[in-house]
C-alpha cells in the first residue's frame, strides 16, 4: 500500500513539474509573440507607406490629392521605423522590485547586528582602496582606517590585524552598483565637478556658467531625468557637507520597509539610494566621509553626507 502510494506520489510531483515547464515555455513564447507583433506591424506600416509613396511621388506637384497622399506616405514610413526600431524598456512592478531589494537589505542588517556593531560606516573613495568605493564599519569605538593593503583585499572580514584599532567590516557599499551606473551607463565623472562653495559669487565676465557641469546640476539630471528616482532634487552643497532632498520619489515606500525591517543598515551605512548619494559624495570629495543622516518628510527623503570630522581625520592621517 505505501509502494503505490509513493509511485502515486512521484507520478504527481513529475506531473507538476512538468505542468510548470510547459507554462514556462508558454510564458516565454507570448513574450518573444508581442515582441514580434510590435515589429510585424512596423514593417507592414513600412511597405504601406512606402507604396503610397511611390505612387503618390509622380504627380505630387500637379494634384492636391496626391500631395495629401505623399504625406500619408511619410507619415507611415515615420511611424513604422518608430515602431520596428524602438526597444522599450521591460518593467517590472514596485512591489516587486521593492521586496527584491528589501530582502539583500535584510541580510546585511542581520549581519551587522549580530557581530554588535554599532559604529556609522565610514566611506572610502577608489584612491583610498586602490579599487572602487568601499564602506568601512569599525568594530571599535576608537579605530583607525585600515592600511591600504588591506583595503585592497577582497575580504570582508578585517580581524586577527596587527593593529587592533583597524580591525572592522569592509563591505561593498549597498548603493555601489547604482553609482557605478551613473558613471558606466550615463557617462557622470563625479571626480571632474568643480569645488562649489555655498554662497560663493564670482563676477560674470570671469566665469561663463557651463550647465549640467556642478556637482549640484549633475545629481539633479542623474536623480531626476536618468534615473527618475525623484519630481525634483534640491542641493545644498557647504564646505565640508552635502545635502539632498528628493521630492515626491517613487522610492519613498521601500524607505520606510527598509526603515522598519533593516534600521541598522539605515543608521549605519545607508540603503541603496542613500548609500549611491554617499559613494558619490566621498569620490567628488577624494576624501573619507560618513553618512550623517538619513530621513524621510511626506513623500521627500532628505539625505545629508559629511567629510571624516577633521580632529578625526588628522588622527586617522588622512
Amino acid at each position: 500500500m505505501e509502494a503505490t502510494d509513493d509511485l502515486t506520489s512521484y507520478r504527481l510531483r513529475k506531473r507538476i513539474h512538468e505542468l510548470e515547464a510547459e507554462n514556462t515555455r508558454y510564458q516565454k513564447n507570448q513574450n518573444l509573440a508581442r515582441k514580434w507583433e510590435f515589429r510585424i506591424t512596423g514593417v507592414v506600416l513600412l511597405a504601406i507607406g512606402a507604396v503610397i509613396t511611390l505612387v503618390a511621388y509622380p504627380s505630387y506637384n500637379g494634384s492636391p490629392s496626391a500631395s495629401v497622399l505623399m504625406m500619408v506616405g511619410i507619415g507611415a514610413l515615420f511611424v513604422g521605423a518608430v515602431t520596428v526600431f524602438l526597444n522599450t524598456e521591460r518593467f517590472i512592478s514596485q512591489k516587486v522590485a521593492e521586496d527584491l531589494n528589501l530582502s539583500s537589505v535584510i541580510v546585511v542588517d542581520d549581519l551587522l547586528r549580530d557581530l554588535r556593531v554599532k559604529n556609522r560606516g565610514v566611506y572610502l573613495p577608489s584612491s583610498m582602496t586602490g579599487t572602487n568605493v568601499k564602506v568601512f564599519i569599525p568594530l571599535r569605538r576608537e579605530y583607525e582606517v585600515p592600511a591600504k593593503v588591506h583595503l585592497t583585499e577582497d575580504r570582508a572580514f578585517l580581524i586577527d590585524l596587527a593593529n587592533p584599532a583597524q580591525e572592522g567590516v569592509l563591505l561593498k557599499p549597498l548603493g555601489y552598483h547604482l553609482f557605478a551606473h551613473t558613471t558606466r551607463d550615463l557617462k557622470v565623472d563625479w571626480r571632474d565637478a568643480p569645488i562649489e562653495t555655498e554662497g560663493a559669487e564670482e563676477p560674470q565676465q570671469d566665469r561663463e556658467p557651463q550647465a549640467g557641469n556642478t556637482l549640484a546640476e549633475k545629481l539633479q539630471d542623474v536623480l531626476v531625468k536618468g534615473l527618475e528616482l525623484a519630481d525634483k532634487v534640491v542641493v545644498s552643497l557647504s564646505d565640508g557637507e552635502l545635502s539632498v532632498r528628493l521630492h515626491n520619489t517613487p522610492y519613498i515606500g521601500t524607505c520606510h520597509s527598509i526603515g522598519e525591517e533593516a534600521p541598522q543598515v539605515c543608521e549605519q551605512i545607508g540603503c541603496p539610494l542613500c548609500s549611491m548619494i554617499a559613494c558619490i559624495y566621498t569620490e567628488y570629495a577624494d576624501t573619507a566621509s560618513v553618512l550623517e543622516e538619513a530621513r524621510s518628510e511626506g513623500s521627500d527623503i532628505i539625505i545629508r553626507c559629511s567629510e571624516l570630522a577633521r580632529p578625526q581625520r588628522d588622527r586617522l592621517g588622512l
